[in-house]
């Protein structure tokens, strides 16, 4: 009797297991949250091409330096780490994170005093608000040096790509390039030589491998702009059409333009690459040099987050920030441009 029982009650054990739905396996993937953001430089250099002799050279570089005092990038740098803190990315594509140095006035030697320092100073702003970044991959590009009316200046523009500590993705190799077109600008104390590359890092969430790419193209010149953007997806980090990628940056190409401004976005576009905003524009451009423009002074969609293949990802949302003036006194803004915001679930 006992025996009988005993089986009669595993036979119902196994009925009641078998009426119980097994929940199944986690998928394998997850969410990424990763931004674009032109930090602005701090001024317009073009004007260093059109001085006429050295001496308007020197008067020239001088006033850009003065701008970028007052465009107060230590300032900027805490209203961009609020907008980080309050967007947590996992990832972040920086364009324009110069390196401003000084030296004696025609000194041989290169000038090495910093003046600026945007990166450390954006990671300091970070540590203040409570959050925790570091550099994943960085890259000198543009790298000029000229005399002021009293001392020696230099610019190092700079793309890098920053993590969050804490962050679920996790990196593997990194790797950096230059485009080969370049632009060249001769100017009264020799050639300034406008060298645009590429930051990229192999990453994977929930086990799902992806890589992640930031870029600045070309701002003067439409066919360098498009010729470095088949570079990229050609012989460059994204010359592989089936692997799956997040490509973001400032491209200096907007979709809804349909002369040859155009048509770098136009190339990455039918490389495969989406956006994350799908077909709509958004305006992520158009504050002048002093920021202080009491709204933005254009409409241009040129700072994108893009992926491929659609069959990889999943937008989960995408947002414009830096939209809203943070401050009421000069600047106003924390950069000329707005940046980018995406989650996106890798598949």
């Amino acid at each position: 009797m006992q025996r009988r029982l005993a089986l009669i009650a595993v036979a119902g054990l196994a009925a009641v297991a078998t009426a119980v739905p097994v929940a199944p396996a986690a998928a394998a993937g997850g969410d990424v949250t990763v931004m674009t953001r032109n930090v602005y430089l701090g001024a317009d250099i073009i004007g260093l091409a059109l001085a006429p002799s050295p001496e308007a050279f020197q008067a020239a570089a001088s006033k850009i330096l003065d701008t970028v005092d007052r465009t107060n990038f230590p300032v900027r740098a805490t209203g961009l780490a609020k907008e980080i803190k309050a967007t947590r990315p996992d990832l972040i594509g920086l364009q324009e994170a110069a390196r401003w140095t000084t030296g004696p006035l025609n000194d041989p030697r290169f000038a090495s005093t910093v003046r600026y320092d945007f990166v450390e100073l954006l990671l300091k702003a970070l540590r203040r608000q409570g959050v925790t970044y570091s550099v994943v991959v960085s890259q000198d590009e543009f790298n000029f040096e000229g005399p002021t009316l009293t001392q020696d200046v230099r610019l190092t523009m700079r793309d890098v790509i920053l993590k969050r500590k804490g962050s679920k993705v996790k990196l593997g190799a990194t790797s950096k390039g230059r485009y080969t077109d370049v632009f060249t600008v001769p100017t009264e104390v020799g050639p300034a030589e406008s060298s645009r590359g590429w930051v990229a890092v192999d990453a994977k969430v929930g086990g799902r491998p992806f890589r992640f790419v930031s870029t600045h193209l070309e701002a003067y010149g439409d066919g360098l702009r498009a010729a470095q953007a088949r570079e990229l997806i050609s012989t460059g980090p994204l010359g592989v059409a089936t692997k799956p990628s997040i490509l973001l940056g400032d491209f200096n190409s907007d979709p809804s333009d349909s002369g040859a401004a155009g048509d770098a976005i136009r190339a990455l576009s039918g490389a495969g690459f989406a956006d994350t905003f799908g077909s709509k524009h958004k305006t992520t451009f158009g504050q002048n040099e002093d920021l202080t423009s009491l709204k933005p002074l254009s409409s241009d969609f040129i700072d994108h987050v893009l992926y491929r293949p659609a069959a990889r990802f999943t937008v989960r949302r995408s947002t414009v920030v830096g939209t809203k003036r943070f401050r009421k006194a000069a600047p106003l803004w924390t950069s000329d441009h707005f940046g980018v915001v995406a989650t996106i679930r890798v598949r």
